[in-house]
């Protein structure tokens, strides 16, 4: 009898401390969002990075601003997918290495367009389930008075928040991704030729940006 009502009180703690808990992660993930999107606003700031046809140098420090934060090795296992499985540990690290790349500069390359001027972090709708997983939203205002929404999935590991998943004006990047990954493996029928093939295709688009032709995405 007294250990049941002993779980009880456990449980009925429990169900009080949880919201708070939940709340603190949630302010704990949005203060790393809230850092570097205030960073990445600052850069926006300086006159030689934003000229038009002297985009590649915002990418580069835009790069250094989000790098520290995103978890490119656990978005990479999620991008392969089922294929995952079927590769080498090193068909693993160097498909990480060419996602990385990808990713930075594919985001890079979004915020850029945006001309951001200022942002604001949206509350959240309701509690997450799962404390050590948080959903942060980040609406942003361009130059031209236009509203785009950056919605961030960030997972703690190692009493560290990093950033899992990211949709760019409600385009998923990760499943974005994922779907290209699986397009190219059925085209080259192998995880060495899909990399192969996903890092010539990074290898063009620097080429095109280099060339300064065309600053649009494509």
């Amino acid at each position: 009898m007294i250990k049941q009502w002993m779980l009880a009180m456990l449980t009925a703690l429990a169900l009080m401390v949880n919201p708070a808990v939940a709340q603190a992660s949630w302010q704990e993930a949005s203060a790393v969002v809230d850092s570097a999107t205030g960073d990445m606003l600052a850069l926006m700031d300086r006159e030689e990075l934003t000229d038009p046809n002297n985009v590649e140098p915002l990418m580069q420090e835009i790069e250094k601003v989000i790098a520290p934060v995103v978890d490119f090795p656990y978005i990479a296992k999620r991008v392969m997918g089922k294929y995952y499985r079927r590769a080498t540990d090193a068909e693993r690290e160097r498909f990480a290495e060419v996602f990385k790349t990808t990713l930075l500069r594919t985001y890079a390359k979004s915020i850029a367009g945006f001309e951001l001027t200022r942002y604001e972090i949206q509350s959240p709708v309701g509690e997450s389930p799962e404390p050590e997983k948080q959903v942060v939203t980040v609406e942003v205002r361009s130059s031209n008075g236009e509203t785009y929404a950056l919605v961030y999935y960030m997972l703690k590991q190692a009493d560290r928040w990093t950033l899992v998943n990211v949709m760019v004006d409600g385009i998923n990047l990760r499943i974005t991704f994922r779907n290209q990954f699986s397009d190219l493996y059925q085209q080259n029928r192998s995880i060495s030729g899909t990399i192969d093939a996903w890092a010539e295709k990074m290898d063009n688009i620097k080429l095109e940006k280099t060339a300064g032709d065309d600053d649009s995405d494509s």
